[in-house]
């Protein structure tokens, strides 16, 4: 499958139905894209005993770069092929601490697409819908080389 000319709703639903490898980032912090339409995005994550602090909680790192992926790949649904994004700003609150061993849904979705500029805010969430983190991520729309 040549991806250079899959526009992003296409290549990440290419990733959801396993006809392309994850990034190598998803082994680092176990994610599973589970849903993907335009502007909405949905992966499973699940910290292990390795995404430990110190202190015996998951490290705020593992919200942080969940909650990336997810609102980066809800901006990604709206790009056509031959675009990508930076993201320009990420701002994580974490409202309780995840649990190891336990599965969650780092969901998120597109608030504005502008012609450079795109806004997305995201979660994760437990099976009840209660919220362990949430954020906002600001991104650029950047050409990529033809």
């Amino acid at each position: 499958m040549d991806i250079k000319n899959l526009s992003g709703l296409e290549l990440l639903t290419a990733l959801k139905n396993g006809q392309i490898s994850p990034s190598p980032m998803s082994s680092t912090i176990p994610m599973t894209l589970i849903e993907v339409e335009k502007g909405y995005i949905v992966y499973e994550v699940s910290p292990e005993q390795r995404h430990m602090n110190i202190q015996g909680g998951i490290h705020g790192g593992f919200c942080a770069t969940a909650l990336d992926m997810a609102t980066g790949g809800a901006a990604h649904t709206v790009l056509e092929a031959g675009y990508g994004y930076g993201t320009i700003d990420l701002n994580v609150k974490m409202t309780r601490p995840l649990q190891v061993g336990k599965t969650y849904r780092a969901e998120a979705n597109l608030i504005n697409a502008g012609k450079n500029i795109l806004i997305t805010e995201g979660k994760i969430v437990d099976e009840n819908q209660k919220v362990y983190a949430y954020g906002s991520a600001t991104l650029m729309v950047i050409p990529k080389n033809r």
